[in-house]
């Protein structure tokens, strides 16, 4: 018997292969009824925001967050630092690569929920899974860097690797 899927998360970066796993995201969809989340993650690391300077912001979190993952530990500035830098290119770009992917979701025949995060890639895909109770990750397998199969192929691996639930990685 297989697992119902309700919740599918696919990661988005504008790249044509996260266009392939919205199209299979949205077949799924079709096919169970599940809900889709496309989420764009701002690289922090590109963003220069290194997470020495973040703790010189947050010195008495250190205390209450011992042996909790960086991710979550770090979740609420970087929503702040998220809304302060909308003007920021990076999450300009962002915005658009949702928005495009949303239309293209809704071509393909649903509407999906959409989100915009900043953080370290992987971390925060496989966080926002784990948040939103994902069951189903669907991602491309190449994303837009200069050297295709380091990029993506890497976080497309490493989301495989360290998510809790089900990875789809569309070729």
């Amino acid at each position: 018997m297989a697992e119902l899927i309700k919740k599918i998360l696919v990661p988005v970066d504008g790249s044509t292969a996260s266009q392939k796993a919205v199209e299979y995201a949205a077949w799924v969809a079709g096919k169970t009824g599940a809900q889709v989340m496309l989420l764009h993650v701002v690289d922090a690391d590109k963003l220069k925001l290194t997470y020495e300077a973040m703790d010189r912001f947050l010195p008495e979190w250190e205390d209450k967050i011992k042996g909790t993952d960086d991710i979550k530990r770090y979740s609420p500035f970087f929503e702040e630092q998220l809304s302060c830098m909308m003007e920021d290119p990076l999450c300009k770009r962002g915005n658009n690569v949702l928005k495009e992917m949303a239309k293209f979701a809704e071509k393909s025949g649903i509407k999906p929920k959409t989100m915009m995060k900043l953080g370290r890639v992987v971390d925060t895909i496989v966080q926002v899974a784990d948040d939103e109770k994902c069951d189903h990750i669907i991602v491309g397998k190449t994303g837009l860097t200069g050297i295709k199969r380091l990029a993506m192929g890497h976080v497309a691996e490493d989301v495989a690797r360290y998510a809790d639930c089900r990875v789809t990685v569309v070729p």
